[in-house]
């Protein structure tokens, strides 16, 4: 999230509500992320960590989860066949895919690929080309209407810092206006200590909220299989919305219990905590081996399956390629327009068959009632004139929207003649369009924001503190 001050921010709105038309990417389809809007962490009646949507009737309760793929490594041709706008549709349509991770390969690697004249090398050695590969999926993402996993696919990302930070600040500057993006800043750390993944995570993090709000996933040592670790010593983050990996290969990892040497499993780490409060995220498993090899066992993959369900825990399932090993979802055959899946991704196919034919727009009434909740499985044509009806009455009368349920509120909000005025503790305020895209943000603010200068037209403010958020809906004549 950029910070302006507010002569700063007053001078530039007109511009920047010109100009984001222009620079917008439109979805062509109503999705999971128009339904369910920003992820954001938090934790359930019991503590619990969950991950939550930003839009009326999946924030204040009601759990968001959201399965798809992970795409390959950037580095070899079976691979990025799929990562192209051709590729990310046929996914969307063939297996209702509401999330894509893309998995750039960040160092000097070179396995001596090609694809479309171009030799495929990581970030370090051919930064340009991996940048164009990660756009190419996150426009795709955002048209789709999926959620995008912006992922810096490193075993030691801890060594490189500098790059990481320079290449989110470009992502999270051009993206993290949009609803769709999450940045993965640390795909799997090895043995390395907690500590040593968290400097690196707050450095990346600190690069990022100068732009963007939006979730990051950090992992932690050992492959992503310990984010128990980061109990009492999350990353810092001043946005509070960050979720730890964990990642699982079926066939080597287990759900529940202790291995036969004492050491507790995948599982339970997760568990652990989960229920400590850190919201987590598993960005990457395998039907399979943790090599990648081997036939998936079914009833290991049921089993954590199970696992997932219980915690609503959110999934990218590596991968979506046609690369020779017993994970890849697609055979050899198959191209981006025309799938034939493996015995991995017939599997996962099964799983992702649940998720939802269609979507509904969120909106809010003037009763505080979500016409696009998430539980919400009524004819989306039906839906989206509902909400288009109660569209017209936003922004009359500045009806509070509150964003979490309000354990104590220290401050209070009204807006009249084309002003908020907020009395008690200084607060975060941000101006987003009616389609839910961010046009600024300004810190500290108390007393009255005048907002005469904006376009006529109906717009949100979001105005949160450390304890407290909420909404109003606003119009100015």
């Amino acid at each position: 999230m950029k910070t302006l001050t507010i002569s700063a921010f007053l001078s530039s709105l007109a511009l920047c509500a010109t100009l984001a038309t222009a620079q917008d990417i439109t979805p062509t389809r109503i999705g999971p992320v128009s339904q369910y809007g920003q992820l954001m962490t938090g934790k359930n009646s019991q503590g619990q960590g969950r991950i939550y949507g930003s839009c009326e009737g999946v924030k204040d309760g009601a759990e968001v989860q959201v399965r798809g793929m992970s795409l390959y490594w950037s580095l070899m041709p079976q691979a990025l066949e799929f990562w192209s706008e051709e590729g990310i549709a046929t996914m969307v349509n063939d297996m209702k895919i509401q999330i894509v991770r893309a998995a750039m390969a960040t160092g000097n690697e070179d396995w001596k690929g090609e694809w479309n004249g171009i030799q495929l090398k990581g970030y370090a050695s051919d930064p340009n080309n991996q940048k164009q590969f990660m756009k190419t999926v996150v426009e795709a993402a955002i048209k789709n209407d999926i959620y995008v996993i912006i992922d810096w696919h490193s075993h030691e990302a801890h060594k490189q810092t500098d790059a990481a930070k320079n290449f989110f600040k470009e992502m999270a500057e051009t993206y993290g206006k949009y609803d769709n993006v999450i940045f993965e800043v640390y795909n799997e750390p090895q043995q390395i200590s907690w500590n040593e993944v968290k400097n690196y995570a707050n450095q990346v993090i600190e690069v990022i909220r100068q732009y963007s709000d939006n979730l990051v996933l950090v992992g932690n040592p050992s492959w992503d299989q310990n984010p128990s670790d980061a109990i009492g010593n999350e990353v810092n983050d001043p946005k509070k919305n960050t979720a730890y990996t964990l990642h699982y290969y079926a066939n080597s990892h287990n759900w529940a219990g202790n291995y036969s040497w004492g050491g507790e499993s995948e599982g339970v780490k997760g568990e652990k905590a989960i229920k400590a409060g850190l919201s987590v995220f598993i960005s990457e498993w395998g039907t399979a081996d943790a090599s990648g090899a081997g036939n998936p066992d079914q009833g290991r993959n049921q089993s954590w399956q199970e696992y997932v369900n219980k915690y609503q825990l959110s999934w990218a399932n590596w991968s979506a390629s046609k690369i020779s090993e017993g994970t890849a979802a697609f055979e050899g055959s198959s191209t981006k327009t025309s799938l034939q899946y493996t015995t991995s991704g017939n599997l996962v196919k099964g799983y992702l068959s649940t998720n939802p034919a269609s979507y509904t727009k969120c909106a809010v009434n003037n009763n505080n009632q979500s016409q696009g909740d998430g539980n919400n499985n009524q004819n989306q044509n039906e839906n989206n004139n509902q909400g288009n009806n109660n569209e017209n009455n936003y922004g009359q009368n500045g009806n509070e929207v509150p964003i979490f349920a309000k354990a104590s509120v220290n401050f209070n909000v009204s807006y009249s003649d084309n002003a908020l005025h907020i009395a008690g503790s200084p607060m975060t305020v941000e101006i987003y369009s009616m389609m839910g895209n961010k046009i600024m943000a300004i810190d500290n603010v108390s007393g009255t924001l005048s907002l005469a200068k904006l376009p006529a037209g109906k717009y949100f403010a979001r105005i949160h503190g450390k304890a407290t958020n909420m909404v109003r809906a606003f119009q100015i004549k």
